[in-house]
Order: structure tokens, then C-alpha cells, then sequence
């Protein structure tokens, strides 16, 4: 009884901590929902496998997984902040680091030297020009290097910068000519779980996440690219609140039972000493 009670109690506390990160990071720019899973009663997403050797025993905890599944898109007008509408995520590099890191968060702004950096101040990474035209994607991560645009070209400033669907990124300089200045990177997984969470919605690669396979928006099986908006998260506050009152209740419950269990055990206790 006390290992039943136990192991619901251990489920509820893992969903509202699951839950609890979900709710915090709902306003955060392309954030992906982590889901709970519950290897013997069934989780909350429709699993109906019970093993029916463990039949008894209790709730056990499966794998926690994050869901992949598209945020809503913010217009925001700001020619740099860019949303991914499909499979992929950008590449960064901190200039104090050795590896790349990921994110599907694309609040993205030029430095004072043109560099396109992240919120974290992470260079975004593109694939550069090709004898100053717009190249393949490069096999390997180290064929990558930072997007920088131009400020200025013969002194006069850049007047304006597109960047398309396909992660080519353009700028003009006082005239109607466009010149080309990178390609934004992206890179899958075939894993995107084994992903090693570093916070703010960026991740690192891992042997559980296989190596990156690097593309460009629109390539076949990667991302097309919005200039000018923003992946909002894909967390459903009703549904996590829902959740969550769900699970308060599980443990309550279960507390309950513990208290009663403890009181039974030690009324039996005591008429034992008694009949002795």
C-alpha cells in the first residue's frame, strides 16, 4: 500500500515540476512544451499501454519528451527578428565557446560591427558568399562563419536589408541594387529529445541527439524563414493549468492516503501492545 501511495505522489510531483517549467517559459520565443508520460496508467496525451506484469504496483514515470509542434507567429516589423516556420533551428556561436549551440528563438539584432547576434549574444551563424555570391550549405559546422552585414559600402550607409525565405540576407546602399552577404544556417536532428537544454530556449548537441545535419529555410525537410516575426511559444496556458490543477489534486490525495495509512499502522500497533 505505502509503495502504491509513494509512487503516486513521486508522478504528481514530477508533473507539476514538468508543468510549473512549462507555464514559465510561455512567454518565451520559441520555447518548446516539455510532455509527461506515465508508463503504467497512461499519460496524459492518450497512451493506453499497460503492462499488465506491473499491474498494481503503482504509477512509474516514462520518458519526458519535448513536443516539436509549431508556435504561432508575432509580427514584429523588426527586419532581423526572424521565425521558423517548419523542421530546423538556428546556429550560434559564442565567441567564449568551443561548440555551437541551437535555439528556435529568433529575437536577433546587429552589433555595432554589423554582426547578426542572438539574446545571449551569440553570433548567428550563415553560410558564407562563394566567389561574392550566394554558395551551397557547407557539410560541416566549421564551413559555417558569424553573419556580418556591412554598415556602410564606399562610406555610404546600408538603407536597407532583406532577408528571404530561403535565409538569403541582402542589403541595399542608397540605391535600388541589392548586394548578397550571407545565407542563415539551420540545423535537425534526428533526435531533437536528446538535446541538452542550456536555458532561454537554447540547446546543445549530444550523442542522444546525432549529429547536426545543416540545410538552408526552404531546403527539402528544413524550415521556410520569416523576416520580421517571431515563433511564440506552443504552450496552451489552459491546457497546463488544467494540468496542473490535475496533478495538486493527485498529490493531495495521496497525501491524504499516506496520512491514513500511518494512522491505520499505528492503530494496529497499538492493539497488538494492548493484546500482549
Amino acid at each position: 500500500m505505502f509503495s502504491l501511495i509513494k509512487s503516486g505522489m513521486a508522478t504528481a510531483m514530477h508533473e507539476l515540476s514538468v508543468v510549473s517549467n512549462n507555464i514559465a517559459n510561455a512567454n518565451s520565443n520559441g520555447f518548446k512544451k516539455t510532455l509527461v508520460a506515465f508508463s503504467e496508467l497512461g499519460d496524459r496525451f492518450g497512451s493506453e499501454q499497460v503492462d499488465s506484469a506491473k499491474v498494481g504496483l503503482g504509477a512509474s514515470l516514462g520518458a519526458s519528451r519535448r513536443s516539436d509542434g509549431q508556435g504561432s507567429i508575432i509580427d514584429t516589423d523588426n527586419r532581423t527578428d526572424l521565425a521558423l516556420l517548419g523542421n530546423g533551428m538556428f546556429i550560434l556561436k559564442n565567441p567564449n565557446s568551443v561548440t555551437p549551440s541551437f535555439t528556435r528563438n529568433g529575437t536577433f539584432s546587429l552589433d555595432d560591427e554589423g554582426f547578426l547576434r542572438a539574446s545571449n549574444d551569440a553570433y548567428v551563424m550563415g553560410s558564407p558568399l562563394v566567389d561574392g555570391l550566394f554558395g551551397p550549405t557547407p557539410a560541416e559546422l566549421d564551413g559555417l562563419a558569424p553573419i556580418q552585414i556591412p554598415l556602410k559600402r564606399e562610406d555610404v550607409p546600408m538603407s536597407e536589408l532583406r532577408i528571404l525565405g530561403d535565409g538569403h540576407i541582402e542589403a541595399s546602399y542608397g540605391t535600388e541594387v541589392s548586394y548578397p552577404v550571407s545565407t542563415v544556417a539551420l540545423g535537425i536532428f534526428s533526435n531533437n529529445n536528446g538535446l541538452k537544454e542550456l536555458g532561454g530556449g537554447i540547446y546543445a548537441q549530444t550523442d542522444k541527439s546525432g549529429a547536426v545535419s545543416l540545410g538552408a529555410p526552404s531546403d527539402l525537410g528544413y524550415a521556410s524563414l520569416k523576416s520580421g516575426g517571431l515563433e511564440a511559444s506552443n504552450v496552451n496556458i489552459t491546457d497546463e493549468l488544467t494540468a496542473m490543477i490535475k496533478a495538486q489534486q493527485q498529490f493531495n490525495g495521496s497525501a491524504r492516503l499516506m496520512q491514513t495509512n500511518s494512522e491505520m499502522v499505528s492503530l494496529e500497533i497499538g492493539i497488538e501492545k494492548e493484546e500482549r
